[in-house]
């Protein structure tokens, strides 16, 4: 028995080429950059939030310290997305 898929198969993974303008590519980092902050903040936010309201209950702190870290990660994870990409 074959295991491998056949050609015709519909479960096939089709992988698209790398484009070739720059413009494109440069907005595809940019995008993933900006998600990696934009998520870092929000779950640094909601973390301090959390520990806020169930935990502490020393109100503007919390949050103020969760936003920092999650500006500090998602400026780690920037730094090392750029460092990955080619030149």
């Amino acid at each position: 028995m074959n295991a491998a898929p056949s050609n015709d198969s519909p479960c096939r993974f089709i992988r698209m080429a790398p484009s070739q303008d720059p413009l494109f590519a440069g907005l595809g980092q940019a995008m993933r950059v900006g998600t990696d902050l934009l998520a870092a903040l929000i779950v640094g936010g909601f973390l301090g939030w959390l520990i806020d309201s169930y935990v502490l209950d020393s109100t503007p702190w919390g949050v103020a310290v969760g936003l920092v870290l999650g500006l500090v990660a998602g400026i780690r994870n920037a730094y090392r997305a750029a460092q990955r990409w080619e030149n």
